[in-house]
């Protein structure tokens, strides 16, 4: 049997009373998409590849806000990211390309901007963050594997460390406001 081609620049399915509810194209800059759409027309899914040979899955409520995505940057770097109802990016997750877990976020300009690269010991780290996109606490593991909780201001400056020490004692730590320890128990 021979095969047969249908070429188009996007192809659109629509429902029983015509709602576009799935559409495979290109985007302006000609890389292709995949995207999924609810009956009033919102796009829900929407999977696609980047010129810069980036590939990401990005899922959004009723509303249009994104709150779930899935990535691998060209670099090779990937990342799972949750956000709020308002679209603000909340717990986010990745893994650098030289498979050392890191994770992100800076807020420039008042926008929320990601960030890969790897946590300072190159060891996993997980964070969480403010509304504003400030990140506040921080757990993971210190260069020698021991476990790790970074205690953040409104600032994103470091306040307060609780963690076990590389011979297995625990011990806390508050910092004042220009990181000196102030009080420290182990």
């Amino acid at each position: 049997m021979k095969k047969r081609v249908i070429r188009a620049e996007e192809f659109e399915v629509v429902d029983a009373v015509g709602n576009v509810r799935l559409r495979i194209g290109l985007s302006t800059d000609e890389s292709p998409f995949f995207s999924m759409l609810d009956p009033d027309g919102q796009v829900r899914a929407r999977f696609g590849l980047s010129a810069d040979g980036s590939a990401g899955l990005a899922i959004g409520d009723e509303h249009g806000k994104v709150r779930a995505t899935l990535g691998l940057s060209s670099d090779g770097s990937a990342s799972l990211a949750f956000g709020d109802k308002n679209g603000r990016i909340r717990a986010k997750f990745g893994l650098a390309p030289e498979a050392s877990p890191t994770l992100g976020m800076q807020v420039r300009s008042g926008d929320l901007h990601q960030v890969y690269s790897l946590a300072e010991q190159g060891s996993p780290t997980m964070g969480l963050y403010d509304k504003s996109g400030k990140v506040r606490v921080r757990l993971g593991l210190a260069a020698e594997g021991s476990p790790i909780l970074r205690l953040l201001d409104q600032d994103g400056e470091l306040r307060a460390v609780v963690g076990l020490a590389g011979d297995g004692s625990p011990f806390i730590q508050f910092m004042d406001e220009q990181k000196a320890p102030t009080w420290t128990m182990r």
